[in-house]
């Protein structure tokens, strides 16, 4: 039933017209509120207790809430233009965004963990099940690879939830470490696809050609270097698999990048994204070496891959498909520098001046959190409101 409603998308309040517009709206907020109550609670100024408690969830919700929102919203829309299926929309598309909202409150309530868990666990099964549909309609076979990561997000908060019931012991870090790693690779795959058509669009004479090799290279590197963080193998094999990443990645985006990039705010946010991309896996390398903590590496794929890159293409997104111009709102653009400021701070302000390391995380969250603000109320009314051009979507 999920997946057969087709409601007419006539109302006037578009919200449910399509995925992208209510959790795009969802993650927009969620990274305001998350991150001002993990702000309050690691200041001690606000003790709530919940049922993954102070650390764990902020992990969870960082990784399993916000991110897992921008990637629905982004897959949602997408699935529908690559098969031409039509993905849920209306009271499917409303349960779905109410599940994955729900996940969010029940842990600051007394229900038992067993729901809690099982609520959500159950919004990767409806996503992946929402995505699957239209792709094995159109038999588009390649696009499966994004119900198996989405499938792996889902297998990955099943670790997670089995230590927070007490069935296991070790299995939280294996979820979470997978969970991130499951992102990147959507990260990675989705940048191949759009961002050499997003330059060649606004960027003339871009050059677009396809490497499958060195594709092919990413994507099992990757895979491997996750199966060595997660084994926790040898810090030796995880640097040579990182500094692989490290030269692959460059290698990929140079011919993409072009001086006019550095002018257009919506394309060169996506570049600074894969920018931190790239620190990431330089300072993955430098943990396998023993000379960074995998914290930092961590917080720069987090912060500055995870936070900018989604940033980026929501902000694109939700003018693409509600027929506007791809000019982003100024208050968004403020929010493009605020956010790479955070990553900065966050990742390379302890390596300099350790002994402010608070100060530094403090001042991150807060630019975290402006620049939230300032997509949020930039794009509530553009992802509520129908498309300008009167088309459906």
């Amino acid at each position: 039933m999920l997946l057969q409603i087709n409601e007419k998308l006539t109302s006037s309040f578009a919200m449910f017209n399509l995925g992208f517009r209510p959790f795009f709206l969802l993650a927009g907020w969620s990274a305001v509120v998350l991150m001002s109550l993990w702000a309050l609670m690691y200041t001690n100024t606000l003790h709530l207790n919940n049922y993954y408690g102070f650390i764990d969830w902020h992990s969870h919700e960082m990784l399993f809430g916000y991110a897992s929102a921008v990637i629905a919203g982004f897959l949602l829309t997408a699935v529908r233009n690559w098969t031409g299926v039509q993905t849920i929309t209306k009271t499917p598309l409303a349960i779905l965004a109410l599940v994955w909202l729900l996940a969010r409150i029940l842990p600051f309530t007394p229900v038992p963990g067993m729901l809690i868990a099982l609520v959500d666990i159950s919004f990767f099964l409806l996503l992946a099940l929402a995505i699957a549909h239209p792709i094995i309609k159109a038999k588009q076979w390649h696009n499966i690879i994004m119900v198996v990561i989405i499938s792996t997000f889902m297998l990955a908060d099943i670790l997670v939830q089995l230590q927070h019931l007490g069935i296991t012991t070790g299995t939280l870090i294996l979820g979470n470490t997978l969970t991130l790693y499951s992102i990147l690779m959507i990260i990675q795959v989705l940048t191949g696809r759009v961002m050499p058509f997003f330059t060649r669009v606004v960027v003339p004479g871009t050059q677009v050609v396809e490497r499958p090799l060195l594709e092919k290279v990413l994507l099992y590197t990757l895979v491997l270097l996750g199966l060595a963080d997660l084994f926790v193998l040898n810090g030796l094999i995880i640097a040579l698999l990182a500094a692989v990443m490290l030269v692959a990645h460059f290698m990929r985006v140079m011919p993409w990048f072009s001086k006019p990039v550095l002018n257009i705010p919506i394309l060169w946010v996506l570049y600074a994204g894969y920018l931190w991309l790239i620190i990431g896996f330089a300072m993955k390398l430098l943990v396998g070496l023993e000379l960074v903590t995998n914290n930092l590496a961590i917080h720069a794929w987090t912060v500055g891959v995870i936070g900018i890159t989604t940033y980026g293409m929501m902000a694109r997104v939700s003018l693409g498909h509600t027929g506007r111009e791809m000019v982003p709102p100024k208050f968004a653009v403020w929010g493009f520098y605020l956010l790479f400021i955070a990553a900065l701070l966050r990742v390379f302000m302890p390596l300099i001046a350790m002994s402010q390391y608070v100060l530094w995380i403090e001042i991150s969250i807060t630019l975290w959190v402006v620049a939230f603000v300032l997509f949020s109320l930039a794009y509530t009314p553009i992802l509520s409101a129908p498309r300008v051009d009167g088309q459906e979507g």
